[in-house]
């Protein structure tokens, strides 16, 4: 069971890595799934680009995405991030 979910969980953060950002990006363009498997300079299947809208539209939906973390700085150059809602 562990194991099934380690490769699980690999598998979302490589794919992210690899191609989540620009899935993302793309959609938010308009593009349709099928233009955005052909934009990708890399093998990618529509099942793989389905589920990455698919967890998009989620966050988008539940108001996880209204967030963005902002680097600030104090008095003695420390830095560190806060969490701030998007305007």
């Amino acid at each position: 069971m562990d194991d099934i979910y380690f490769k699980q969980a690999l598998h979302s953060m490589v794919s992210n890595v690899a191609y989540g950002d620009a899935v993302r990006h793309l959609y938010d363009s308009g593009l349709s799934v099928e233009e955005i498997q052909k934009k990708l300079d890399f093998p990618t299947s529509i099942a793989n680009i389905e589920a990455v809208i698919r967890e998009y539209e989620m966050k988008k939906a539940s108001g996880e995405l209204e967030y963005e973390y902002v680097q600030q700085q104090d008095g003695f150059g420390r830095k560190s991030f806060i969490k701030v809602k998007k305007n």
